[in-house]
């Protein structure tokens, strides 16, 4: 099997917080490339990076308004990669074990379009601090703060610190960004933080009140792609699409009355069975 295939077949086979993940490097890569190709003058500095990064001005970014999504997906520098990517990772895979990893992509996006309009609201504002947003940041907080509002009680482990429930974790960093705007450093980039929590809490509000959706919008749009028409099952028998979906409606119910128990409990009531059934069917939902 050649790398490219098995690059595929990774990124085929990996939760949605891991695609996400690998759109976030290949960007990184080919701003890197363009800068390599900058440095001996065949295209200008930042030919490629500019036309992904969002203006914060309006009469500018009006002119570029497909940069409200891919903003998300470009990163400043190795420092600003790591620590984002390394936060998707961790908040992307709670995300698929409390919620589900149906919901990743859509709920990425959601807060990282909220959170471009709050930077760009919140500037017109203050009329302060012009330049570009980019960064993943506001993406993963919504993330981060829709787990934090379904199961505020789960634990999480932090450097120096030990266990740390997540009600208390998303709360501070919350507060960081609010104490941090009076400083109008990197005011933008606060208000878009704060714009991509606010989208996971009203999500989880949402989810909490009528329930996780079974279907997604968006994933449904991208499964047409690649919808298969029979399904194989263990041992190489054929499946066909009336059992496939049989047992999928059965472990869907599995999953509900789980959610179900989380909404009115609490994350912390579920048992490491049910825990473990929620995790191993969240790639499927």
């Amino acid at each position: 099997m050649s790398f490219v295939s098995e690059i595929k077949n990774s990124f085929r086979e990996s939760a949605m917080s891991a695609k996400l993940i690998y759109i976030n490097l290949a960007l990184f890569l080919i701003k890197r490339l363009s800068d390599l190709l900058a440095m001996f003058d065949i295209i200008p500095y930042d030919a490629v990076l500019s036309y992904l990064v969002m203006p914060t001005e309006f009469d500018k970014f009006i002119l570029r308004p497909w940069t409200l999504l891919t903003y998300m997906f470009c990163q400043y520098d190795f420092i600003h990669l790591l620590f984002n990517m390394l936060f998707l990772h961790w908040f992307g895979r709670l995300f698929s074990a409390v919620i589900g990893d149906r919901h990743v992509l859509s709920t990425y996006l959601i807060g990282g379009l909220v959170g471009g309009l709050a930077c760009l609201v919140g500037l017109m504002v203050t009329d302060l601090d012009r330049g570009v947003l980019l960064g993943a940041s506001a993406a993963v907080l919504s993330l981060l703060l829709a787990v934090a509002v379904i199961a505020p009680n789960y634990s999480v482990q932090i450097v120096f610190v030990g266990s740390v429930r997540l009600k208390y974790y998303a709360a501070v960093m919350i507060l960081l960004d609010i104490i941090c705007l009076p400083t109008f450093v990197n005011i933008g980039g606060h208000f878009s933080h704060l714009g991509g929590a606010l989208a996971g809490v009203v999500l989880a509000m949402m989810w909490k009140r009528n329930g996780v959706p079974q279907r997604n919008a968006v994933m449904d749009w991208l499964s047409n792609f690649r919808k298969p028409k029979m399904k194989v099952a263990r041992g190489g028998r054929v499946q066909t699409d009336y059992e496939y979906n049989s047992e999928r409606v059965d472990r869907m119910k599995d999953v509900d009355r789980i959610l179900d128990k989380i909404k009115a409990s609490g994350y912390d009531s579920l048992t490491v069975e049910e825990r473990k059934t929620l995790f191993d069917n969240s790639k499927k939902l």
